[in-house]
């Protein structure tokens, strides 16, 4: 099972206490898949991307994802993965805003 991480108390998050994936999300999700030989891949989609890693935009996660998807199948899965998950997020957190709820 992953132990997904959850923002501390009084953190600020999304809808449902959700955080918005981001590049450490995505740099984890390829830990998960390739272990030791992650930083090797991180640093070749960063390079690719044009990117340092410590960009917090939701636009560098979408070069990256779709780095990703343009890679080995692997990688390529990985990124539709966080695809769906940004995906998702943003649907959450429109509806909470169009009925109004802080929850």
């Amino acid at each position: 099972m992953i132990d997904l991480p959850h923002p501390p108390p009084g953190a600020t998050s999304g809808p449902y206490g959700l955080p918005r994936p981001d590049l450490d999300e995505a740099h984890q999700a390829l830990a998960e898949i390739y272990a030791e030989i992650t930083d090797r891949i991180w640093t070749q989609l960063l390079r690719e991307t044009r990117l340092t890693g410590n960009e917090t935009d939701p636009e560098a996660l979408d070069r990256v994802i779709d780095a990703m998807k343009s890679s080995d199948p692997i990688t390529a899965l990985c990124g539709r993965s966080l695809e769906i998950r940004v995906a998702a997020f943003d649907a959450i957190a429109t509806d909470r805003e169009l009925i109004g709820s802080t929850a």
